[in-house]
């Protein structure tokens, strides 16, 4: 055992773990000694809440499902406006807070006319707990303002005429306010699906409620379309009247520089530059006519010369005529020659043939030369023509090069006025699209499944509230009873006794029952000898084992057995002790060592003529006051006599006349049991202990608390280290360990008996 000077100086910290310290044994008898209150506790809660679950009105839930429709739903190929709603989880979400937003639920309350409802004017019982008992809301008396359109959720709005900055008046609605507290939009799962669910006294109430905010969102989708429709269709008739205007000045601009530089066009091209191109065409021309006439005269001159009236120069002059002459040609010399055959040179169709031969040649010959100039003359013309168009095509490049820098201004007016037009006539058409298809607008949500008149309450769930709440007032009282374990003041177990005040437990005596109670003190101090089976007695016959098992040494023994305070019942468990060694064969001395209320003396000796402090004040032998019982054995030393006495107790307690007679009553008994009188009202006990072998403290279960124990163990001083161990006085069976609890219910069992058997003789 560690010294007890360093365990107390640390009292607050063994008493911080010696609190906190819990076991399921300790925790089940807490809850058993507090029957009652685990009972009591859960019913009262269950009756509560029960009265008033049933004092709040019912409350109805209607849900409406909504469904998100990301589908293109234009009814022509024209494309919208506002574009169809996305399926991804941002707009479903964004969605959700939409149909629960200030302007949908405005819009129901001013169509159901719900400002004039009255459970919207009165705060009801679930809505007054619901808010922490405060006060109620305050209800709105102003009037109720006019009904505005609901505010399309894009920016189109905006642009045409936007709010001013800080212009904006916030209104403090509550019966808006109520209507959000009883309303409840939530996105089904993963799915395109919103569930609308609304909260009313009235089924009927709460599915109209649902039903017309599921309308008024998919009607406030559709309206929202149309009016950016129609907002875009204002845009575009404003923007097109300035475009309009900008097309006629740029228009007006390139006209006007035409007109100041002398610029003509046809056919949307300016004269001068198709002049040009079609001047550079003809000379193209008329170059290819004299290459070509150059080449044929060329050639049919070369071939007149070197007298060639084939078919090369046929095919080079390329006259029906020559063809026709060389024909009659060949026939002329064709006959001449079959006239040759037959006739001589001087016959007269020879020369006949001959001549016309000759004519025929000259004929041929006459033709060629006659083409042949031609086709000098068609060279000749087709050069001159050349350079007639080369001169008036180098003069108009010329005049086109000075006239091409100031076109570049030109360039930029008619560029601009091009641009305008068509920005102009790309507007024009969307704006007639916009404008014809304004009303042909779907809304991206519908309605799939109206809200139904519910058939029962949603709340209040009364039979789970009352199950909730007996449970909770259950597991309350489990904790209460634990808490209330923990925080007794007085040492409720044996781990206490051990951890707290760092001594060995000896033994926990119950407390006596009902029946002994009226009985007088004088058994009580005999109970051993009354009632030797009693869980009592078997508590008293631990401590002396106990008590046997820690002795340090043989010989004689004086056992000091004491308290903290009074009525913790020292003097009883002192005498039963002794009781007990007297019992067992031994002749144990049992000492009255209360001097001043000498409460053994008045029980167990109340015609006594003499005691201990009697002898010490006479100097006499203790031994002449010593009595013995004749039942047992036990002999029994009294406080003092009859007649009172005038001497101090303290001093005649330190005297050396009193540690002599207790060397004197050691010398004679094997035994000596002292009841002290307790530590902290006076010093007697104090003194007494000097003269103690073992000491024996007495503990009143769950009353005397740990601090007074632990200062009442420091008055020892040194004579602490004699304390043998602690008694615990007072013991409820429940709390006794199993052995204890055994004993109890053999006890019981016992007095049931005797008590029938009485019964039975009489």
């Amino acid at each position: 055992m560690r010294d007890r000077r360093e365990t107390f100086a640390d009292d607050a910290d063994s008493e911080s773990e010696s609190a906190g310290a819990l076991s399921i044994d300790r925790a089940i008898v807490a809850i058993q000694k507090r029957l009652k209150l685990v009972v009591a506790l859960p019913l009262v809660a269950a009756v509560s809440v029960g009265a008033l679950a049933y004092a709040i009105p019912n409350r109805y839930d209607a849900s409406a499902v909504v469904q998100i429709d990301p589908r293109q739903k234009s009814i022509t190929k024209v494309e919208n406006v506002v574009a169809d709603l996305a399926g991804d989880q941002p707009t479903i979400e964004s969605e959700v807070e939409v149909v629960k937003s200030r302007p949908i639920v405005l819009s129901v309350i001013e169509t159901l006319d719900l400002r004039n409802d009255p459970e919207f004017g009165t705060p009801s019982l679930l809505d007054w707990l619901s808010r922490g008992f405060g006060a109620p809301p305050v209800v709105a008396r102003e009037p109720v303002p006019q009904r505005t359109p609901l505010r399309p959720r894009d920016q189109i709005g905006d642009l045409v005429n936007p709010d001013e900055p800080g212009q904006s008046a916030p209104e403090r609605d509550e019966v808006a306010a109520a209507f959000y507290d009883r309303l409840k939009v939530t996105r089904v799962r993963n799915t395109l699906l919103i569930d609308i669910r609304y909260t009313a006294a009235d089924a009927i109430k709460a599915a109209r409620i649902a039903n017309t905010i599921a309308e008024t969102y998919v009607k406030d989708q559709l309206d929202s379309k149309q009016r950016a429709a129609a907002t875009a269709t204002r845009l575009l008739e404003v923007k097109l009247e300035e475009l309009r205007g900008k097309v006629s000045e740029a228009e007006r601009k390139v006209a006007q520089w035409k007109a100041l530089n002398g610029v003509f066009d046809s056919e949307g091209q300016i004269l001068s530059e198709k002049q040009l191109a079609r001047l550079m065409e003809q000379t193209v021309i008329a170059r290819n006519t004299t290459s070509e006439a150059r080449a044929k005269y060329d050639q049919a001159q070369k071939l007149a010369k070197a007298g060639d009236g084939g078919a090369a120069i046929v095919e080079v002059l390329q006259s029906h005529t020559v063809r026709l002459l060389k024909e009659q040609l060949a026939t002329a010399e064709r006959k001449h020659a079959e006239l040759q055959t037959k006739y001589g040179p001087r016959h007269p169709e020879l020369i006949k043939s001959s001549a016309e031969v000759a004519e025929a040649s000259g004929q041929l010959k006459a033709e060629i030369g006659r083409l042949v100039v031609n086709l000098q003359n068609e060279s000749e013309v087709a050069e001159s023509r050349e350079r007639a168009l080369s001169q008036s095509l180098a003069q108009l490049k010329e005049q086109e090069i000075i006239t091409k820098g100031d076109g570049v201004a030109l360039k930029d007016l008619e560029r601009d006025a091009a641009t305008s037009k068509q920005l102009y006539e790309a507007l024009l058409t969307r704006y007639k699209e916009t404008a014809e298809t304004q009303s042909f607008q779907l809304p991206d949500a519908r309605i799939i499944e109206k809200a139904d008149a519910p058939l029962f309450p949603a709340s209040p769930k009364r039979k789970q509230l009352v199950a909730v709440a007996a449970g909770a007032g259950f597991v309350m009282a489990l904790a209460l009873c634990v808490l209330l374990e923990l925080l007794a003041p007085g040492i409720g177990r044996v781990d206490d006794v051990e951890m707290a005040l760092d001594v060995p437990h000896l033994s926990s005596v119950p407390a006596i029952d009902d029946e002994s109670d009226r009985m007088a003190l004088g058994k009580a101090v005999r109970l051993m000898v009354a009632e030797p089976g009693s869980p009592y007695a078997d508590a008293i016959r631990t401590a002396r084992r106990e008590l046997d098992m820690r002795r340090a040494a043989g010989g004689p023994r004086l056992i000091l057995v004491t308290s903290a305070m009074p009525g913790e019942g020292a003097d009883v468990v002192a005498s039963n002790l002794a009781h007990q060694f007297a019992m067992t064969g031994g002749a144990p001395l049992l000492i009255d060592g209360d001097l001043r209320l000498q409460t053994l003396t008045r029980q167990l000796a109340p015609q006594r003529l003499i005691g201990l402090l009697d002898q010490v004040a006479s100097q006499r032998a203790p031994e002449a006051a010593i009595l013995k019982d004749g039942v047992t054995g036990l002999y029994f030393l009294p406080a003092a006599g009859a007649t009172p006495s005038t001497i101090s107790i303290p001093e005649a307690l330190a005297s050396q006349r009193m540690s002599d007679a207790l060397q004197s009553l050691k010398s004679r008994f094997d035994t000596i049991i002292l009841a002290a009188p307790p530590l902290m009202p006076v010093i007697d006990g104090r003194i007494l202990a000097d003269h103690a072998d073992q000491i024996v403290f007495v503990v009143t279960w769950q009353q005397t608390p740990k601090q007074m124990v632990r200062r009442a163990m420091r008055t020892l001083g040194a004579n602490e280290r004699k304390i043998a161990g602690v008694v615990l006085n007072d013991v409820d069976d429940s709390s006794l360990d199993d052995a204890g609890a055994l004993h109890a219910m053999l006890a019981r069992m016992r007095a049931k008996v005797g008590a029938g058997g009485s019964r039975d003789a009489a």
